[in-house]
């Protein structure tokens, strides 16, 4: 599997989830398999309980002018909808809110 640029950069969160998995299937036992694929599942999680909020806020997207978008917030998951541009974003809150909410 390998991609150029533009084509990772065009993934959506969910493939991208996908491919990561698969590859570390083939490097892993099943038992630290299921470690990681517990935190993916979560930061999943996460990413579709926050991440339309996080992208509004950081690309400063009016909704009464995006209308499509608002849309697409209440029909469709974060996580298939979206790059993995805002993932960063996230990721400190998914570590220091989200994980210790959900223990």
């Amino acid at each position: 599997m390998n991609f150029d640029e533009n084509e990772r950069s065009m993934m959506l969160i969910d493939e991208i989830f996908a491919i990561y998995l698969y590859k570390i299937s083939l490097k892993t036992n099943p038992t630290f398999y299921r470690v990681v694929l517990a935190f993916v599942i979560f930061f999943r999680e996460c990413l579709n309980h926050i991440g339309w909020t996080k992208r509004i806020q950081s690309d400063e997207i009016d909704l009464q002018k995006h209308p499509e978008i608002a849309q697409k917030m209440k029909t469709t998951q974060f996580c298939l909808a979206n790059t993995a541009e805002h993932a960063p974003e996230i990721c400190n809150e998914f570590v220091t809110v989200y994980m210790e909410d959900n223990r």
